[in-house]
């Protein structure tokens, strides 16, 4: 059996492969390529994010949750640094919140040991010199981080003390093809393949951020030093005669998943519609229509799932909703056929970076879409409810046949359903389940990817997009095919892939 690759930047893709041919597991060569893409891909990953990995070991697969975890005490309104930027789209801008008082407890770091210690094979000194080798000598942007730099440039510019590693020396920002270093990150990792988990949830670094905290932000020792990632059961059913494991509790978008997929498989039970047909976008509206009813709630989500179809999910009422941009996927499989599929994000970013690290910290408290009562009503001590969500189907023997995941904030559920039911409903190959076009309704408009027979109908609210954007995500994805085993990435998002 073969290895293969697929995710969001070729260096992230690159590390991975490394440890693959060093011997190292699909676990091990996740780790060295998660830590890579906090230099490759420094709008998405950092390790003041959080995220999520789903692993099949063929034995069972397992649910790593290290999202993003609420305070244990929140400061009054008027003792918070929280402020509002505005990140210009193009044809639309929108208000992110940063500063301190938008940073909530991050979890990648002990998602990455806890994967380490449950799974791992080799070091994680071994796993961590990737980083520390291309952190220092650093990193080409690609096309499409130096698009999300262009965006994201007022909030990296509120730390003067990183500018070097966005901006040139004459102040201009940094462009596809530029170097990317970030040798304070080399130097803290050197330190971290020494000290381990504890250097940054116990040791020097929990102590140097709760201090910066002081002034403005919520975050103590003991959010720190509370901090767990925590092993989760996926929720599983079948689809089209094969096994789909997506994320549970805390991601609603796995949720979203299961409720769109069963929806779309009892509707269709006895029809036969075709791709891109005006019947398919009916479908796809129609499903999509009844499931954005649901709003995101975790508990209406769960009753329609259990009610429907019979499908019990967990769910957590305190959970805040979640809606995003700064995400990235990216799935291993190893040649004894041990995958993982992760997902991360760090929102937009708060514009504070960890002392000695280069590393920005996340403003998921910042996010609008997060504080379904406002900004400031989150509950403490709570993990954050995501949209992101992993996903595998697998034979009857358990074995992987698609992993896959996607950015995209709130279009992630709906973009991996539709590749989906391309790939099993009408058959297609993987590569033409992602590029095919795709809709999303957005409030009460239908958006669509130009290719769907619905142009000459008088469909109101309907909104054709000429070319394919990364608005309607950016999956990446491997596949079993025969024997042998093929990555894909979305050209959405100018993903990378490696098939050995």
């Amino acid at each position: 059996m073969n290895y293969a690759l697929s995710g969001g930047h070729k260096k992230t893709i690159e590390a991975a492969e490394i440890i693959l041919n060093q011997g190292g597991n699909a676990v091990d060569a996740a780790i060295a390529g998660y830590l890579v893409s906090f230099v490759a891909e420094p709008c998405m990953a950092s390790i003041g994010a959080g995220g999520f990995a789903m692993i099949n070991d063929k034995e069972q697969i397992k649910v790593i949750d290290f999202f993003c975890q609420t305070p244990i005490k929140k400061k009054s309104i008027p003792q918070q640094e929280f402020y509002p930027v505005t990140v210009d789209f193009g044809s639309t801008k929108e208000d992110f919140h940063v500063g301190k008082g938008s940073i909530a407890v991050p979890g990648a770091l002990a998602g990455i040991y806890k994967m380490h210690e449950l799974y791992g094979s080799i070091p994680i000194k071994q796993l961590i010199e990737p980083a520390l080798l291309w952190s220092k000598e650093g990193i080409a942007l690609d096309k499409f981080q130096a698009y999300d730099f262009n965006l994201l440039n007022e909030i990296f510019a509120l730390s003067p003390d990183n500018a070097h590693i966005f901006f040139n020396e004459n102040g201009t920002l940094k462009n596809e093809g530029d170097i990317i270093k970030m040798e304070s990150y080399s130097d803290f990792l050197d330190v971290l393949s020494h000290e381990g988990r504890d250097l940054f949830y116990k040791g020097e670094i929990a102590k140097s951020i709760s201090k910066d905290m002081l002034d403005g932000g919520h975050l103590t020792r003991l959010d720190f030093d509370q901090y767990e990632a925590v092993v989760r059961e996926p929720i599983k059913f079948n689809f089209q005669g094969k096994s789909v494991h997506t994320t549970g509790f805390p991601s609603v978008g796995g949720m979203l998943v299961t409720a769109i997929l069963n929806t779309f498989q009892d509707s269709i039970s006895d029809k036969k519609i075709y791709p891109l047909t005006i019947e398919h976008f009916q479908e796809l509206a129609t499903t999509f229509s009844s499931i954005s009813q649901l709003n995101n709630d975790q508990t209406k989500i769960s009753n329609y799932l259990f009610h429907n179809f019979g499908i019990n999910t967990r769910t957590n009422t305190n959970a805040s909703t979640s809606k995003w941009g700064g995400t990235s996927h990216f799935n291993v499989i190893d040649k004894k056929g041990m995958t993982v599929s992760l997902t991360t994000s760090v929102g937009e970013g708060s514009g504070y970076f960890i002392p000695g690290t280069d590393m920005q910290m996340n403003n998921m408290l910042g996010e609008e879409a997060l504080m379904p009562n406002g900004f400031h009503n989150w509950n403490e001590n709570q993990r954050l409810q995501s949209m992101m969500c992993p996903t595998m189907l697998t034979n009857k023997n358990g074995s992987t046949l698609h992993a896959l995941g996607s950015g995209g904030a709130g279009r992630i559920p709906y973009a991996i359903s539709q590749v989906l039911i391309n790939s099993e409903y009408f058959r297609s190959s993987i590569a033409q389940s992602i590029s095919t076009p795709r809709l999303h309704i957005n409030n009460s408009t239908f958006e669509v990817e130009k290719g769907f027979d619905v142009e000459e109908m008088a469909i109101p609210n309907l909104n054709i997009w000429e070319n394919q954007s990364l608005y309607f995500g950016g999956i990446n994805a491997i596949t079993k095919i025969g024997n042998s085993y093929v990555g894909y990435a979305d050209r959405r998002r100018h993903g990378a892939t490696v098939n050995k």
